[in-house]
């Protein structure tokens, strides 16, 4: 809900009685309440929707008030404030107070008014209020004297016809004395005398600049005191000390470039040195021009601080190089560059990182302690001399409850151990030590050589699985050769098999039921002998003849004729 400001308020006659009530009893009621700052977002500030509020509480309360007088919002003779002197006019019988302004005049003219006035400074802010009382018209003083401050200032003698100015002090300040006649200080003969064509102190008449001490006349004494303002128009040479322990301002063509106040030194210009000068504090430069473009800036025996408690941030406009300036150490923007050596530290505690070069062949960085990578607890690289080590977190979530197990994997170099390592010198191997299950891979894994078992003669190498030395598989044109003795503990058959007279492929497999082998191929050919303990034949034929038996022919013994 907007707050509208009551329409009457700003129709108000400002010389009302009504406007007076009012206005005295808003600014009390807005300087009763919390002013609206940083510290009080929700107090009030002139034009929000409290102070328009305060303004029509503050109306409400001074029409009543200026209503129940006479002559100003009520009709009649009277009203309920009988006490008030009425607009048309009446008379005191008490003191009259008007603290607030106050006018006096006849026929409608202002005679007399109290008034003030705001004195500012040079920069336009009030630094004092000056009160008064302002007379439009002539002042007539019966009496024989004014008062100011207590003290007759001013005294006329009616018979004598003489007025008297009577203070222990008297200032025309800017102001221009006129007189016609004669000023006498004293008495004319020991005093001093001054008419417009005559100036004698002692009766001695004094020397001017209508006499002397002309543009044209030197001008020469021994001490000389000026209790106020010395003007030099020329130049002004000095072959002794200067001393303006109250102060000093110095400039030029009416610029003041150098002003001296309390403790402070102001420099309103430049402030240029030639070469080899510049600033020194107890003997010693610490600002000096050492070059035509070069600055050079010092200690006085110890550390060159720079910055402070008040000093929020040091901000690098330009790089910094080395000594010889052939190398941009640190640049505006950051890039930094070390040339001697670098170390990291963190809170003060150990070397974390430092680079060495021992020449061009051997140089970089060497990591002390710890690498971690994406944060403060990620994965985890540390070494030393002869190993680097990786720990990382395994995490397990399970129910709501997460575990973490750490697992550490050793990188580095050893002798060898392997039963292929050359036999007519030293060996080493790069080895792989953790304490995981398994070392797993995510693609392929190859190897140039051999993949072999650590100390044993077991390795697959290109087309070749070794065993042993003797005894491997090697991949030959169109199949696999066996070297050595092979046991099968299951059966064996080709790709696609199928038992029976109609049936496909080969196999040797063990009949689950009886525990015997049975091996079925399409032929058998024995070159020398073929041993059977029993034979059963499902059909017989011979090459080179024709020897045939029936199915249902079998014999129990078999002779050999002659």
């Amino acid at each position: 809900m907007n707050v509208q400001l009551h329409p009457d308020i700003d129709s108000l006659d400002k010389e009302s009685l009504c406007y007076s009530i009012y206005s005295q009893l808003y600014h009390n009621f807005f300087n009763a309440q919390q002013k609206k700052d940083d510290d009080h977002p929700y107090g009030v500030e002139e034009g929000d929707e409290t102070s328009i509020r305060l303004k029509n509480t503050a109306y409400g309360v001074a029409s009543a008030i200026a209503g129940a007088v006479a002559g100003e919002g009520a009709p009649g003779d009277g009203g309920l404030l009988l006490e008030y002197l009425k607009k048309s006019g009446g008379d005191m019988t008490g003191a009259l107070r008007a603290n607030y302004g106050f006018e006096a005049g006849v026929a409608n003219n202002r005679i007399l008014e109290i008034c003030s006035q705001d004195i500012t400074d040079a920069d336009g802010a009030v630094t004092a209020v000056e009160y008064g009382v302002k007379i439009t018209g002539s002042l007539k003083i019966g009496g024989s004297s004014l008062h100011i401050g207590g003290q007759q200032l001013l005294g006329y003698d009616t018979d004598r016809n003489t007025a008297t100015l009577n203070a222990s002090r008297i200032d025309f300040q800017d102001a221009s004395i006129h007189s016609g006649g004669e000023w006498i200080i004293g008495n004319r003969e020991t005093g001093v005398f001054i008419s417009p064509s005559r100036l004698t102190v002692g009766g001695h008449d004094v020397y001017h600049r209508g006499n002397a001490n002309l543009a044209a006349v030197d001008w020469t004494m021994r001490d000389g005191t000026v209790q106020r303002h010395l003007v030099v128009c020329g130049n002004t040479a000095l072959s002794g000390g200067l001393d303006a322990l109250y102060g000093a301002r110095l400039g030029d063509k009416g610029k003041c470039l150098l002003s001296f106040s309390g403790e402070e030194v102001a420099l309103g210009g430049f402030l240029s040195f030639p070469d080899g000068y510049g600033l020194r504090i107890g003997g010693m430069p610490v600002l000096q021009r050492t070059d035509n473009d070069k600055i050079q800036l010092g200690g006085i025996g110890s550390d060159l601080l720079l910055g402070s408690g008040h000093t929020t941030r040091i901000r690098l406009l330009s790089g910094i190089s080395d000594v010889d300036g052939d190398c941009l150490m640190l640049s505006s923007y950051g890039r930094a560059c070390f040339p001697g050596s670098l170390t990291v530290r963190h809170n003060y505690g150990a070397d974390l990182l430092s680079s060495y070069r021992v020449d061009n062949s051997d140089e970089g960085i060497i990591i002390h302690k710890r690498l971690r990578m994406g944060m403060a607890g990620g994965f985890l690289i540390t070494g030393d001399k002869e190993t680097l080590s990786l720990t990382s977190m395994v995490v397990y979530e399970k129910e709501g409850v997460r575990t973490t197990v750490p697992h550490t994997t050793v990188l580095g170099h050893r002798p060898s151990i392997s039963a292929h390592a050359p036999q007519n010198r030293y060996s080493e191997s790069f080895h792989i030590q953790t304490d995981a299950d398994f070392i797993s891979s995510g693609v392929p894994v190859e190897a140039a050589g051999h993949v072999g078992i650590c100390a044993s003669s077991t390795r697959l190498a290109d087309k070749i699985l070794y065993l042993t030395e003797s005894l491997r598989l090697q991949a030959v044109s169109g199949g696999i050769r066996h070297y050595g003795d092979s046991c099968f503990l299951g059966s064996v058959s080709s790709k696609f098999f199928s038992s029976g007279f109609a049936g496909s492929g080969w196999a040797i497999r063990k009949n689950r039921t009886t525990g015997n082998v049975i091996a079925t191929f399409d032929e058998v050919v024995a070159r020398r002998k073929l041993r059977a303990y029993e034979f059963e034949v499902k059909k017989v034929s011979a090459t080179n003849g024709s020897f045939w038996i029936s199915d249902s022919c079998s014999g129990d013994s078999v002779e050999k004729i002659s």
